[in-house]
């Protein structure tokens, strides 16, 4: 566990503190990302002239995506206030690779890239832990997190069976 003076929590010990004292200290966690991609809007900027759209679609897998997605399962159910600004960078990094403007509208870039926004990669990780659930191929600690409709009650709803 990170000291009382650090103010930074690290994913872990936000998982340890529990969901309702995390959801508070998600801010810091979403600042440290939003480092962690202005680094890496900074060199899409330098190598832009240099590499290919593909190459450089290829580097924002490495260098981008791989923080866009660990945990956000956690931390992509804070506020818009807290996940605007990384929004901002995530989007300026795609305008950085493809020459775009700052004032064009963002949708079409993503869909032309193949990339997902930020909140379908949340909704993605969220399905395919969901999926992991349905098929009983989480580990043994994450059972009695959820609990099936059929679990619930016993009235015949329209997903008693899901």
């Amino acid at each position: 566990m990170c000291t009382a003076s650090a103010s930074y929590y690290t994913a872990a010990d936000l998982y340890s503190m529990g969901y309702e004292t995390a959801k508070a200290h998600w801010s810091s966690h979403v600042q440290y990302i939003k480092s962690k991609l202005v680094r890496a809007s900074y060199t899409f900027y330098k190598i832009r002239n240099v590499v290919s759209v593909d190459v450089s679609k290829m580097l924002y897998f490495s260098l981008v995506h791989c923080h866009l997605k660990y945990c956000i399962v956690s931390w992509g159910t804070a506020t818009n206030s807290v996940l605007q600004p990384l929004e901002l960078v995530h989007n300026n990094i795609l305008r950085t690779i493809t020459y775009y403007n700052y004032r064009c509208h963002i949708t079409p870039l993503y869909k032309s890239l193949n990339i997902l926004k930020l909140h379908d990669i949340y909704k993605l990780e969220i399905a395919k832990l969901m999926h992991k659930f349905h098929h009983e191929m989480l580990p043994t600690s994450f059972k009695d997190l959820f609990q099936k409709t059929a679990e619930i009650h016993c009235h015949n709803t329209r997903y008693a069976t899901n």
